[in-house]
């Protein structure tokens, strides 16, 4: 009966479990035990009424929890804050790539839940996003910790994850807009980053600063950077890596694996050619953004 559903909705899609895109509306073949899920603006109430008489599915299997709900209508849709109890909160966002028919949220949210400490919520937004609401307590779950668990859940569930860790807040209705701005910086980062898997908005503020630059300024600002630098990648590299480094010269040459001499000689020339002291504050953070700008501008 699918086949015919798909042939009258062909940007229906199917799966073996619903998933809480709201733009989908899932139906249930009994027979097959499979689900469809066809675009909501595809489909008339009428036309939802009675394919939802010939295919039930049972919204139980997949209901979300009564605070998962309260924070999704929260997050999406205006509702009012839900009561937590705690005064902080975060959100640690997840997007999921590389997902598999056979995938089951289910059993990644309760293998997820066993990392946390205490309880959290996890609220799905789409099939492939969502984000786990933590209480603020005396032990919250690491950086070092979550990443640990990435590589059991991407071989155990046959997925790709990415990770955005928030930071404490109180709770007030401030806490939509952080959302947003948070799911914006994680999808800027994976972005621009496939290989990094948990980020933050202390490593993605530069980049999330340069990309809100005029791109005309972008141009101005570091044209001669550009001139000086467009044929040497080695160096570019060198600097960047230094930078993130936290400009820790043993680390950087470990890393790179070069002579720390090497390093030096390389982090003198690039002080020399451009005049920009990346040993300062300033101007690390100034040619930090101008070897992303490199990065993307290259040939």
């Amino acid at each position: 009966m699918f086949i015919r559903l798909l042939e009258k909705y062909p940007n229906a899609i199917t799966a073996l479990a619903p998933n809480y895109d709201d733009n989908y509306v899932w139906f249930k073949d009994n027979d097959q035990e499979s689900f469809i899920g066809i675009p909501a603006e595809d489909l008339t109430e009428k036309e939802i009424s009675l394919l939802h008489t010939l295919f039930p599915i049972d919204n139980n299997n997949w209901a979300l929890s009564n605070i998962a709900n309260e924070w999704r209508e929260f997050l999406l849709h205006n509702g009012p804050l839900p009561q937590s109890n705690t005064n902080n909160i975060r959100f640690i966002h997840f997007t999921i790539t590389d997902i598999r028919d056979e995938f089951l949220f289910s059993e990644w949210e309760e293998a997820i839940k066993s990392l946390f400490y205490n309880d959290v919520t996890i609220v799905p937004i789409t099939n492939q996003q969502g984000v786990i609401i933590e209480e603020e307590s005396n032990v919250a779950i690491t950086e070092e910790e979550l990443f640990s668990a990435i590589q059991a859940f991407e071989s155990d569930f046959f997925i790709k994850i990415y990770f955005y860790i928030g930071h404490f807040l109180e709770q007030t209705d401030a806490l939509r807009s952080l959302y947003q701005l948070e799911r914006n910086m994680l999808e800027l980062s994976f972005a621009e980053y496939p290989e990094d898997r948990i980020f933050t908005r202390e490593k993605l503020m530069p980049l999330y600063l340069y990309r809100h630059i005029p791109a005309p300024e972008r141009n101005i600002l570091f044209a001669d950077i550009q001139q000086l630098l467009a044929d040497d990648k080695e160096l570019l590299e060198t600097i960047k890596v230094y930078i993130e480094n936290q400009s820790n010269a043993t680390l950087t040459a470990k890393q790179l694996f070069m002579h720390r001499n090497s390093l030096q000689y390389r982090i003198d020339k690039f002080i020399e050619k451009t005049g920009i002291d990346i040993k300062t504050f300033h101007g690390a953070f100034f040619g930090y953004l101008a070897c992303i700008f490199l990065e993307m501008n290259r040939d």
